[in-house]
């Protein structure tokens, strides 16, 4: 589990696997970005030394060192050219699921199933169409700075998926939940298709002729032993901190709404009011503490990686007065919200 530097662990609710940072050292020493710092100014560094690359770290700082490589470089295709030039790193319980499948249809469907293994994600679903498959998901609306991050994601997705797909398969259609891009012709260019932004989730779709055919790859045995353990290890994935992990998806999804109460959250998560507050006691937490953990994680992000100005931050998280905002930034960060974003921008974050 990882432990957020600055509060308990059971607020850090969004998790990648440690792997996710394989090849990145590499590819920052090709683009001569100083990962050493940049994994400081993310917060990455302790993480580093105290874990090992079978655990996991917040997905939020991994987001945000992807970011920082980014403006380090003046790049907006960062993440696409390391996945260009290093591929979708190294052959996984889930990749190796997808490859041994009966079929495209069924590698679709696995690959839907299991991606949470590997990275947090509000939702992931496999569909097939006729001549096409696809495969969608979200990340959590909490995550603000998810651009680089979505643009590694769907590529290292998409080359997962192309490696079993067969030699009739082609792409047909990106969609992305980032930001549309300065230049959209160099993404277009990358992907080969057209790519919608700022789509509620990411998808790829994939035209396969048929997505029936047999998979010449097949192995019966071998496939049933990777699901069913690709399916232990996601009954085991953050298992205790599932309940918080979703409690935190609605109030950052609603976050806007200066009114919202414990109620409504927990009208959203089918339970009463008194389960919802048994339940997050029991993780030694209130609404209001996990509220306020989530306002704090996003407006950190909004300050540093935004140029919206403090009264639209403060509307974004649901401050019903700029002053209010401005309190809560001193009880966070000890100033108020433009200076701290001016330390921020002198710290190099």
């Amino acid at each position: 589990m990882f432990v957020c530097p600055d509060g308990p662990a059971s607020t850090e609710t969004l998790l990648i696997h440690a792997r996710a940072q394989c090849g990145l050292e590499e590819y920052c020493r090709v683009r001569k970005v100083p990962f050493e710092a940049v994994m400081r100014e993310c917060g990455l560094d302790r993480a580093r030394r105290e874990m090992s690359f079978s655990g996991y770290i917040s997905l939020r700082a991994h987001a945000r060192m992807l970011e920082a490589c980014a403006r380090h470089c003046d790049d907006e295709l960062f993440a696409l050219r390391w996945t260009r030039m290093l591929g979708a790193g190294a052959e996984n319980t889930v990749s190796l699921a997808v490859r041994h499948a009966p079929d495209l249809r069924s590698g679709f469907e696995v690959a839907a199933r299991f991606l949470r293994i590997a990275v947090d994600l509000d939702g992931a679903s496999a569909v097939v169409e006729g001549r096409t498959a696809s495969l969608q998901f979200a990340f959590s609306p909490e995550l603000v700075c998810r651009n680089q991050l979505v643009d590694r994601t769907v590529s290292k997705t998409l080359a997962l998926l192309m490696r079993s797909a067969g030699p009739d398969a082609r792409l047909v259609e990106v969609e992305l939940s980032r930001d549309s891009p300065a230049n959209t012709a160099e993404h277009e260019a990358f992907f080969g298709v057209p790519v919608r932004y700022r789509a509620e989730g990411c998808r790829i779709a994939i035209h396969t002729g048929n997505a029936d055919v047999p998979n010449p790859f097949y192995d019966a045995d071998l496939f049933a032993a990777l699901c069913e353990l690709n399916q232990r290890r996601l009954a085991d994935r953050r298992r205790a901190d599932d309940f918080i992990a979703v409690v935190s998806d609605v109030i950052a999804a609603r976050i806007q709404e200066p009114g919202l109460t414990i109620g409504d959250v927990a009208n959203a998560v089918a339970t009463s009011v008194r389960v919802l507050q048994r339940r997050l006691a029991g993780r030694g937490l209130t609404f209001n503490q996990l509220h306020d953990s989530v306002r704090r994680r996003m407006a950190e992000d909004l300050l540093a990686h935004t140029d919206f100005p403090v009264s639209e931050i403060a509307f974004r998280l649901g401050f019903s007065a700029v002053g209010n905002f401005t309190r809560a930034a001193r009880r966070w960060f000890g100033c108020p919200p433009s200076e701290w974003r001016r330390a921020d921008s002198r710290d190099g974050r």
